[in-house]
């Protein structure tokens, strides 16, 4: 029986091993593109239709619009946000007494004061019909996501010849659509977060104190793009429908541009998405792009520490992955020349007075006699 290899089976593993990741991924986008439904990008909205939608208090078994409306019309986020709108007003006159503040900052203390509080009354009303009109756009916009669905289904092979490239394409693509699903589940959290707490940052915003006045303009500003986050993905998707689903003007002929098409879709989406939440909440993104910088580098620091010891698991910690993996390589490098008993300098006195029976250190090989 001739020899196999031991080196053939570690390949063939290897590839088996690819195949299979591969397979998960592609399970996975397969099942994103056939999840996808009108309710995709849909923005919450209280039950109800028409005006009633709008202007008429939600249900009690509406929640969380019921909790959100008791506390914001005429209830104890209103009152709490006009009071606090009050005492800034106040504490502007007060200044004023002793000449801290101009009279055109009192003035415009006065003016910014009632639009504050009309905004803060009207709050609900103006939130509503703005995620009305936002979930009326997108409806006209997005096209018909189940037949685009089975259309990429359709579209993607089994396969690209190369193993390697299907598994980091499938890599990519799954990772981009759980990604997307997250930001659109993190966009409906702060929404109803700024609906139930925008009150009192008018309050503070229209309120005109210094810095702090400042700040809370700039996140009540978010509230409008994190509202229209979906516009942007819906006309994407609806370019892709018109192309693969309508019309078929582009039709890929290569496994590999097929499988390309596929994932470029979620992977565009994830990036458009992305570009407008950070504009959106600039403090969430970064904290979620923090976490996971920190992730991958505690991963990093684990695997190379495990491999080079603990200077190198430092390195990665404080200069990257890369510093560290050249760490542990030059670490393992030096365990592992072999050990000798002495050096060429060995004839060398450690002594000035010649103790060690060697050469006096201050006499040169060259004038050696032996």
């Amino acid at each position: 029986m001739p020899g196999i290899p031991f080196s053939d089976f570690g390949v063939q593993w290897f590839k088996d091993i690819v195949n299979k990741i591969g397979e998960w991924f592609n399970a996975e986008i397969t099942a994103g593109y056939e999840a996808l439904k009108q309710g995709f990008f849909g923005t919450p909205l209280p039950n109800g239709s028409g005006t009633d939608l709008i202007f008429s208090a939600p249900a009690p078994d509406d929640k969380p619009w019921y909790d959100i409306y008791e506390s914001v019309v005429a209830g104890d986020i209103m009152i709490l946000a006009l009071v606090i709108l009050f005492l800034a007003v106040q504490g502007r006159h007060f200044v004023r007494i002793f000449d801290f503040s101009s009279p055109y900052e009192a003035r415009r203390t006065r003016r910014t004061a009632w639009t504050g509080a009309v905004l803060i009354v009207a709050w609900y009303w103006v939130a509503v019909l703005l995620l009305y009109f936002v979930d009326a756009f997108t409806i006209a916009l997005v096209p018909s996501l189940s037949e685009l669905g089975a259309a990429m289904v359709d579209l993607m092979p089994s396969a690209v010849s190369n193993p390697g490239l299907t598994a980091i394409m499938a890599f990519l693509g799954a990772l981009s659509m759980l990604a997307l699903k997250a930001l659109y589940f993190i966009r409906e959290v702060l929404l109803y977060v700024y609906l139930y707490t925008m009150p009192l940052g008018i309050a503070v915003a229209f309120g005109n104190v210094p810095v702090v006045s400042d700040i809370a303009r700039r996140l009540c500003r978010q509230f409008i793009p994190l509202a229209v986050l979906p516009l942007p993905a819906t006309l994407l998707f609806r370019g892709y429908g018109l192309i693969f689903v309508d019309n078929s003007v582009v039709e890929p002929k290569s496994e590999f541009l097929q499988y390309f098409v596929v994932i470029s879709l979620p992977i565009i989406a994830l990036f458009v998405t992305w570009k407008t939440f950070q504009y959106a909440s600039p403090l969430t993104a970064t904290a979620l792009r923090r976490g996971t910088q920190a992730a991958a580098t505690a991963g990093s620091v684990a695997g190379i520490g495990y491999v080079g010891g603990q200077r190198a698991a430092l390195t990665t910690a404080r200069y990257g992955t890369m510093a560290g993996a050249m760490q542990a390589a030059t670490e393992q490098g030096d365990q592992q020349q072999p050990g000798s008993g002495g050096t060429k300098h060995d004839n060398t006195a450690n002594g000035g007075n010649g103790g060690g029976g060697g050469v006096p250190n201050y006499r040169r090989t060259g004038n050696d006699p032996n």
